[in-house]
């Protein structure tokens, strides 16, 4: 997996934060940063109903390169990453549950779904997320670029928080894939196996529609 050199931290917007994207892209301009999560979350599971079950959850197996099978629940997660202008750090956040991404799998683990059509068959991660990311552009063009930046990088959107005055940030749609075993949370040591994201996010953006965010 190539990780990048920027610090990652969770997005920090407030859910009254005011979000203005590009005219070009959307059927409107301005949104609250909650409904902004939902419409990067629609744009990921309007791809199919294999892909909104995934987001939910899957039961499966993986197979991490530092260890064997284990059984538990897959899911994928639609994250948000936003680089404010004039700072150095990329800020996550999982689009469904609001909060950083965690227990991401590595790029070289493999996964197999019970039911699943995306994974009923062995399938290493990186190749499910190239997949998707294509499917994601097919289904939405709209978020083409928002997921695979153009030479001059990712797209530019606008934010107003209360009390403050407009900037500006560079905003991508990613996606990645998630395990958490049903034996523990923790290691053989009791450590937590979470895995912050730590890597180059690839981005978002489309029409709105209904969310399966609680």
């Amino acid at each position: 997996m190539t990780h990048s050199q920027t610090p990652i931290q969770t997005a920090i917007f407030s859910n009254d934060t005011l979000i203005k994207l590009p005219t070009h892209k959307f059927y409107r301009q301005t949104f609250l940063f909650n409904e902004l999560l939902s419409i990067l979350l629609w744009a990921v599971t309007r791809v199919s109903y294999d892909v909104n079950c995934l987001i939910d959850g899957s039961k499966g197996t993986a197979i991490q390169p530092s260890g064997g099978w284990d059984r538990g629940t897959i899911r994928l997660l639609a994250i948000a990453g936003f680089k404010m202008r004039g700072e150095e750090t990329l800020h996550h956040i999982d689009c469904l549950t609001r909060q950083a991404p965690k227990l991401i799998l590595p790029d070289t683990a493999v996964i197999q779904a019970d039911t699943n059509l995306i994974c009923r068959e062995p399938r290493q991660v990186s190749e499910i997320i190239k997949e998707l990311k294509e499917e994601v552009q097919i289904a939405c063009a709209e978020m083409t670029d928002f997921v695979k930046p153009t030479r001059l990088g990712f797209p530019t959107i606008e934010f107003l928080e209360p009390g403050k005055e407009w900037r500006h940030a560079e905003m991508r749609l990613t996606m990645e894939l998630s395990f958490i075993s049903d034996r523990s949370q923790g290691d053989d040591n009791g450590q937590p196996r979470d895995r912050l994201i730590s890597q180059s996010i690839s981005p978002l953006g489309d029409i709105y529609g209904p969310s399966s965010a609680t």
